[in-house]
Formats: structure tokens, sequence, C-alpha cells
């Protein structure tokens, strides 16, 4: 499928575009640029890592794609989400720093869901469903799904000094990120058939 393709990966978007602050459109069934676009978003993930020695995932708009679709990699590999969807959020808030790659100079201090469950299509168009994700991954796809809602995390700033230097990302980030290799599998319930 696209992962085995090699894709030009797209310039990211950044803080001033327009384009990061619209919500984006509902992927659909039979899309044609669909395979394209998320081998692209993977080029850009897998070029960004490269260069950066982080980041996880990317969505559509933040490459000028207009779609709710995001391309992630926890460590096991690349997989896509179409038109994700928060079914459930805990009640029970937690801060944490945040980065981002179309924010590339600053890092925000955030308040998210402590934990979230959601539902998305995968690129096989099979309905999915994870369900209570771990503080880390619930505040990643709370990031994501703001993305797609126009939403950029100094929106969401929380409390006094929350925007601070990427000079202070390993600090503040990389040494509370846990550190290891995940998927949702784990978190994923079987639709009932």
């Amino acid at each position: 499928m696209h992962h085995t393709m090699t894709y030009e990966p797209l310039p990211i978007l950044t803080i001033g575009d327009s384009r990061l602050e619209k919500a984006a459109a509902l992927v659909r069934p039979g899309d044609a640029t669909l395979t394209q676009e998320i081998g692209q978003m993977h080029a850009i993930l897998n070029e960004f890592r490269r260069c950066q020695g982080y980041g996880r995932t990317i969505a559509a708009p933040q490459v000028g794609i207009g779609k709710r679709l995001v391309a992630m990699n926890l460590g096991m590999g690349p997989f896509a989400l179409l038109n994700p969807e928060i079914t459930w959020r805990s009640e029970e808030m937690f801060e944490v720093w945040d980065d981002c790659l179309s924010i590339p100079n600053q890092i925000v201090r955030v308040r998210r869901h402590k934990s979230i469950s959601f539902s998305y299509w995968d690129d096989q168009w099979c309905e999915r469903t994870c369900e209570q994700l771990p503080p880390d991954l619930s505040e990643l796809v709370q990031h994501e799904i703001d993305h797609l809602d126009g939403i950029l995390m100094l929106a969401r700033a929380w409390g006094a000094d929350a925007i601070r230097p990427v000079a202070e990302h390993a600090r503040l980030i990389i040494a509370n990120r846990p550190n290891r290799q995940s998927s949702l599998a784990q978190f994923e319930r079987m639709p009932e058939s």
C-alpha cells in the first residue's frame, strides 16, 4: 500500500498561515487522492523525525490538506486516522507541555482531559474505537483533533509563563514523555458484530 511507495514530503505550514485556523472537511470513501496524501504526510513526519529527533503525528491541515486526516507513528509503524472523533472525555484534567510542528519556536503548557476514548476509520475504511487512552496518547489525539478543528495549541495556553522557547523542549517535554514504542492496538475495542 502507500507505505511501500516513495512520496515527496509536503512543506509544513507554520503559525500565521490562515489555513491552520480553518476546520477540516470529512474524508469521504472513494477519495482518489487519499493514498497519496497519507504517503506524503508520513514522508514529512519521517523527515521531521530524522532531522529533529521527535514528531509522532501530523494533521492534514498542517500540510495544507483541508481534510480530517492524521498521520501517526508511535514507534510501531505508520498508520492513519480518518475522521477521528472523541466519544468520551474524563472529567479529570491535567497540565502538560506541548510541542507542535506548526509552531516550531515555542512550547506551550496546556490543560487537557487526562483520558479520552475516540473512534476513527483506518485507511482501509474499517471503523476502529480506542478506549481510555493513557495521558500521553490522550493529549496527543486531543492536539491533533484540535488541528482538524482549526485550533492551535496557543489558544489552549494555561497559566502564567505558559509559552516557553523551544530551547526548553528537552527539559520540559522529552524528559516527561514516556519513552516507549506504542500503537493504538492495545486500546482498541473490536466492534460488536
